[in-house]
């Protein structure tokens, strides 16, 4: 017979439940048979190997234990969760994702659902383990009460939500949409606050601007060794100003698609940067640099720049383009502007190291990588 309190299994012509005391159903019917004080015949031996039955503590009838409280059920589901979204988190960063504090904001409603899956299995196997639930069995064992194969019991209950909890995080921590924090050397500035920001105007004089748009002809009629190289460093230093226009844009376009907002403007953008730095990559060819110290090989990485930074570009420019598609993350794309921008960077630190000296001498500004 089944107790209807605790559920134990007992012996039928027993009027109370040997494990909570309560009383058996149909326990009247069943005439109670007076134990004598002693036993009436020899008892028997006790096999070699073999232990004695436990003692029963006797229970008053109606004493009845009551049903286990869920609350360390509750606490189980909340640590499935918090282990869930580690899970989602961890899996994130190694994604490239560093601003993990953004990644629960991009959950999806089916991720939450997924998350609320293994807390479902978990209930049911709960309810199948009733009353020795995983939650009441770890509370009994904390008091100090526990009984042998709790352990082995609640971990079998367990094992179903632990698996569904690790599969269901993994799927939802490979298809998050990633918040995108562009880490490469060419974007450092940080974007203005406008909705609309305007890049500042930093086109040099018109005198330098007219000598580089006219450079072949001009310079190479100049005699004066002096003047040439003066007039070929200006034309140098005009196109160095220059680029600075395409860097804003550039870093106001990649901040927007890190975000994840106005796509369509920032792809705008970054196809603009892109053919502007490819423009400025063919008027760095056309230098002329033979006045100048060492002037090829500081040309020549002035070219290499330039053209590592467009190519830079047009990768961030088809990762924007692929998240207005199938949504903001971290692709390919992205890590490949990356990697061309620290080749861009590393041609830069070359171009500097010999252009420098020369803008010193000739009285123009110095500059750094985050200056061209």
């Amino acid at each position: 017979m089944r107790c209807v309190t605790c559920g134990a299994d007992t012996d039928a012509v027993l009027p109370t439940c040997q494990r909570c005391g309560s009383a058996l159903p149909g326990a009247a019917a069943v005439p109670q048979v007076q134990s004598p004080a002693h036993p009436v015949g020899p008892v028997p031996p006790v096999p070699p190997g073999a232990t004695e039955p436990p003692v029963v503590p006797s229970a008053s009838p109606g004493s009845a234990v009551a049903a286990p409280v869920p609350w360390w059920d509750l606490l189980l589901c909340a640590v499935l969760l918090v282990a869930w979204l580690l899970v989602v988190l961890l899996l994130a960063f190694a994604r490239g994702a560093r601003d993990l504090s953004l990644v629960p904001d991009r959950l999806a409603l089916w991720h939450h659902l997924l998350a609320a899956l293994a807390v479902a299995v978990y209930l049911v196997s709960a309810v199948r383990g009733v009353p020795e639930t995983p939650g009441h069995t770890l509370a009994r064992n904390i008091r100090g009460s526990g009984r042998a194969g709790d352990l082995a019991r609640a971990v079998r209950l367990l094992l179903p939500s632990l698996l569904v909890t690790v599969v269901v995080a993994l799927i939802a921590g490979v298809t998050v949409p990633l918040p995108a924090k562009v880490s490469g050397p060419v974007v450092t500035a940080t974007p203005p606050p406008a909705a609309d920001p305007v890049p500042v105007d930093t086109t040099p004089a018109p005198a330098p601007s007219a000598m580089t748009a006219s450079a072949p002809e001009t310079l190479t009629g100049i005699d004066d060794p002096d003047a040439r190289r003066l007039a070929q460093a200006v034309a140098v230093d005009a196109l160095l100003s220059e680029s600075i226009n395409s860097r804003s844009d550039l870093a106001v376009g990649i901040a927007a698609v890190g975000q994840c907002r106005d796509l369509e403007r920032s792809l705008g953008l970054l196809e603009g940067v892109t053919e502007r730095r490819r423009d400025q990559r063919d008027q760095a060819k056309a230098l002329d640099v033979d006045a100048l110290a060492d002037g090829s090989a500081m040309r020549s990485h002035l070219v290499s720049a330039f053209s590592y930074a467009g190519d830079a570009d047009a990768a961030y420019a088809a990762w924007a383009r692929r998240s207005i598609r199938s949504g903001c993350s971290l692709d390919a794309n992205w890590r490949r502007g990356n990697q061309l921008s620290e080749r861009a960077q590393r041609a830069k630190s070359e171009f500097l190291r010999r252009w420098n000296p020369i803008a010193s001498s000739c009285g123009l500004p110095t500059r750094t990588t985050k200056e061209i």
